[in-house]
């Protein structure tokens, strides 16, 4: 299935921003991928076979080439992919960790579909990794903040050498994210990992589903108010 370039990438007239890369990517999450999952789903048996797998893989993949176009934003704006794009729902904001969810919602997510122990001690493990690697990045992302505002006061501001930062930071919080999805599809594996994926991708669809953002807009206080 044709994906569209991610942002900065292939011929001048192909380029697209991010926000226009997210609309498709999320129109092509919702149709096809989606059906064809829960299709492969209500005619599996329970066993890993072809159709299940081909489905599940290719949810998997559309993840895998978010986070790739993610790395490609911020490497030409990382300051508005750390922020939080224009791309975003005002739903997802408080999801978001340096770009996109947060890595613990991953395992989160997985805990809703009453896993097997096997399954468990897997997300356990997973989540040790992620409360190790999380503080480094948040650390780093400090740190610079840090550095930034000294040698502002101080006259000799880097900015450059900040958006590297930055840059670095985005990718590191990617990288975590692609890793942590790995790992979880692999531990689940077949069925589990199928259910999983389609887990994820409903609740990204919910944070841009019309009538949720409805709901959203209505529960928030009006001007003045």
């Amino acid at each position: 299935m044709p994906r569209p370039p991610p942002p900065g990438r292939g011929a001048p007239g192909a380029r697209r921003p991010m926000r226009d890369f997210f609309a498709v990517w999320l129109a092509t999450l919702r149709s096809p991928l989606l059906p064809l999952l829960r299709r492969a789903l209500s005619s599996s048996s329970g066993s890993w076979d072809d159709p299940l797998s081909s489905a599940a893989a290719a949810v998997e993949a559309h993840f895998q080439a978010h986070w790739s176009a993610l790395d490609a934003a911020a490497r030409q704006d990382p300051a508005r992919v750390v922020a939080a794009g224009d791309w975003r729902s005002p739903l997802e904001l408080p999801f978001l960790w340096f770009g996109d969810v947060h890595p613990s919602l991953l395992t989160s997510l997985l805990r809703t579909l009453s896993p097997s122990p096997r399954l468990l001690a897997a997300a356990d493990r997973v989540d040790r990794r992620i409360r190790a690697a999380v503080p480094n990045v948040s650390d780093r992302f400090r740190r610079a903040q840090e550095a930034f505002v000294a040698a502002e006061v101080a006259g000799t501001a880097d900015v450059e050498a900040f958006l590297g930062e930055l840059k670095t930071v985005a990718l590191e919080a990617n990288r975590l994210r692609r890793g942590v999805l790995s790992e979880l599809v692999a531990a689940a594996g077949g069925y589990q990992a199928a259910l999983y994926l389609e887990a994820l991708s409903r609740f990204v669809l919910s944070m841009h589903d019309p009538e949720v953002l409805r709901r959203f807009d209505q529960c928030r206080p009006s001007p003045g108010s």
